[in-house]
C-alpha cells in the first residue's frame, strides 16, 4: 500500500486510526478489569467468565472506534483544507 492513500483517503486514515485506538483502550481496560475483578464478577475459583470479559470488550471497543474514527476523520479533513488552502492561496 502506497503511502499517499493516507493523504488523499481520509476514510482510510479514520478507520485503521480509529482501529489502532479502539483496540489499545479495549485491551487496556479489560485486562485492568479483570485484573481488578469487582465483586468477583470477571473470574472465581471455577474460572474466567468469559461472557462477561467479552461483553466488557465489546462495550469499549464500539464507542471508542466510533468516536477515535469520527474524531479523525474531521481532523484529517480539517489538515486536508488547511493544506488545500495554503497550496491555492499562492
Amino acid at each position: 500500500m502506497k503511502l499517499n492513500i493516507f493523504r488523499k483517503n481520509s476514510l482510510v486514515v479514520a478507520v485503521l486510526v480509529g482501529l489502532a485506538i479502539a483496540s489499545i483502550v479495549t485491551v487496556y481496560i479489560t485486562i485492568w478489569e479483570w485484573l481488578e475483578n469487582p465483586s468477583g464478577i470477571f473470574h472465581d475459583q471455577y474460572g474466567t467468565n468469559w461472557a462477561f470479559v467479552y461483553e466488557t470488550a465489546s462495550s469499549w471497543f464500539v464507542p471508542t472506534f466510533v468516536n477515535a474514527s469520527i474524531v479523525t476523520l474531521l481532523v484529517h479533513l480539517a489538515f486536508k483544507g488547511i493544506l488545500w488552502l495554503r497550496k491555492h492561496r499562492q
